[in-house]
């Protein structure tokens, strides 16, 4: 009969729980590292900061003239833009003059007016003139009307802006949702034509006011004629308004 072999038993370690401990005392180490970095304040910028700060409430007030981030202020720098020189003045008496005598037969009647601003020259025309209501197809009248002006133009350089007004009344068509739209196409309108007639387009601009600008009481038929209106704005210079026009 085969004697059995005894095999060794297998030894058990006992301590084999002091490598986890010692892994989980390296990591709660490590994070009290960390926590103690975030934690700690920086020395020299705390010094930076407390010196900024006393530096601050410590200095006596200084002047209560305000500083110029700007050269010039912007009101010196409009009024400089208003400011028009002896040429320019010039240019603008011999438009004006020029403009009244191509419209010597139209100018006597309450329907076009030529008006000097000081920095600019005005053309009002009112839009029964020009347009049939609630349309910005120019009449046969206008036509004629519009050449003589641009006649005139066509002389000079300086910069035009072509701007539509209207009155309070809603347009009632399926052309213009608003009387922002019909002023807008009345003063393009115009602007086309200017156009045809040679003027650089450079030169031209349109601007709708709507029923927004009126210069007469919208309650009275005889203000509504007088606010529905296309006013042809002509500048100082051919570099612009220099601020834009004043409204009428």
């Amino acid at each position: 009969m085969r004697k059995r072999r005894h095999l060794p038993e297998n030894h058990v370690n006992h301590e084999r729980w002091l490598v986890s401990y010692a892994d989980f005392i390296t990591l709660l180490f490590a994070f009290f590292v960390v926590m103690y970095a975030i934690s700690s304040v920086n020395e020299g910028k705390y010094k930076v900061l407390s010196s900024s700060l006393r530096s601050v409430f410590e200095t006596p007030p200084g002047s209560s003239k305000p500083i110029e981030l700007l050269h010039g202020s912007a009101s010196t720098t409009k009024t400089e833009d208003r400011q028009v020189s002896d040429d320019q003045k010039r240019v603008l008496v011999h438009i004006r003059q020029d403009m009244i005598g191509a419209l010597s037969k139209d100018v006597g009647q309450s329907s076009i007016r030529v008006t000097d601003h000081g920095t600019w020259i005005g053309v009002d025309i009112q839009s029964e003139l020009l347009f049939s209501s609630g349309s910005a197809v120019l009449s046969n009248q206008a036509l004629v009307t519009l050449a003589k002006i641009a006649k005139v133009l066509q002389r000079y350089p300086n910069v035009l802006r072509i701007q539509g007004y209207t009155d309070n009344v809603p347009v009632v068509n399926s052309v213009y949702p608003s009387n922002w739209e019909l002023s807008a196409a009345r003063a393009v309108s115009v602007l086309r034509l200017f156009e045809e007639q040679g003027i650089d387009p450079h030169r031209m601009s349109a601007v709708a006011y709507g029923e927004f600008h009126p210069v007469a009481d919208n309650n009275t038929e005889a203000g509504r004629t007088r606010n529905r209106r296309v006013l042809i704005a002509i500048a100082k210079s051919a570099s612009g308004f220099g601020g834009g026009p004043d409204e009428p």
